[in-house]
């Protein structure tokens, strides 16, 4: 997940860069969704590892 994330911030700078910038802030925008739903499901799941 990390990577895909990576990789879709990276797609958004080359899209800025290549001055596509609606198309890169909706990149940008689905990346950020993207992040804040991995973040709040890794930090609310229990672990399920029993040291």
């Amino acid at each position: 997940m990390i990577s895909l994330l990576f990789a879709l911030m990276t797609i958004a700078i080359l899209l800025a860069w290549r001055d596509h910038w609606r198309l890169s802030f909706v990149v940008f925008a689905v990346t950020m969704a993207m992040s804040v739903y991995w973040l709040d499901f890794h930090a609310t799941t229990p672990l399920t590892i029993r040291l």
